[in-house]
């Protein structure tokens, strides 16, 4: 179950593992968690840059650190302990379990998740304007709004985790989220929660791409969309 409010706190420390999960979980991470009391936000994306309709999408999953351990564990106990992808799972037909695995992300939540969608501009050829846009607005909204300062990212490779930690100073230096706040890049195999935003991103495209708003149904209700 995922519950989280801005004006509710977790516990500190080894309360967001349990100590089975140490050893799938990138070994920074620990550290950071036990830092933090706010709200995680794990962000993820999903985008088209080449011919035709461009567009890149970055959802965001928040989760109440006191949530963090309950959440993961029932991820990864639903697709076996691995970390769910959508994509994958559409392209080899596990069509029923992709559908049971979006009702339990979407299920038991209390506040809003958000999907930010941008065009890519022709002068903008691997998309990493629009990301900023995307980054930037999901930065600044979700830490006003549930005070978080620990965003975990899906890794994407040297040169694009580099981008977005740019953006985040950014965000920093220009005061809209706090100074000590921290961007952290890892992959879904180091923390299964990341399969969060994966699953909200691809639903959503499905709704912007090609009408299909039965796969994003579940998180609906709970989630703000915004196209710049």
């Amino acid at each position: 179950m995922r519950r989280y409010a801005p004006d509710v706190h977790g516990l500190p420390g080894a309360a967001c593992f349990n100590k089975t999960d140490w050893p799938a979980i990138h070994n920074e991470l620990p550290g950071l968690y036990r830092l933090n009391r706010d709200p995680v936000a794990f962000m993820d994306e999903t985008f088209h840059v080449a011919d035709g309709q461009k567009f890149y999408i970055v959802a965001a999953a928040v989760v109440n650190h006191s949530e963090l351990n309950e959440t993961r564990n029932t991820l990864k106990n639903f697709y076996g302990g691995e970390p769910m992808h959508a994509a994958p799972m559409y392209s080899r037909g596990e069509m029923e379990t992709l559908r049971q695995g979006m009702v339990v992300a979407g299920a038991n939540n209390d506040a809003c998740d958000i999907v930010v969608c941008a065009p890519v501009e022709d002068d903008d050829p691997k998309g990493d304007a629009a990301r900023d846009k995307c980054v930037s607005y999901i930065g600044s909204k979700i830490h006003a709004d549930f005070g978080s300062m620990l965003f975990v990212i899906d890794h994407r490779g040297t040169t694009p985790n580099e981008l977005d930690q740019r953006t985040f100073r950014d965000l920093r230096r220009s005061g809209n989220i706090h100074r000590d706040s921290v961007a952290h890049h890892c992959r879904p195999s180091q923390e299964p929660l990341l399969g969060l935003p994966d699953l909200l991103a691809w639903s959503y495209r499905q709704k912007y791409v090609r009408s299909d708003e039965s796969w994003f149904e579940p998180f609906a209700s709970y989630t703000e969309v915004k196209v710049l």
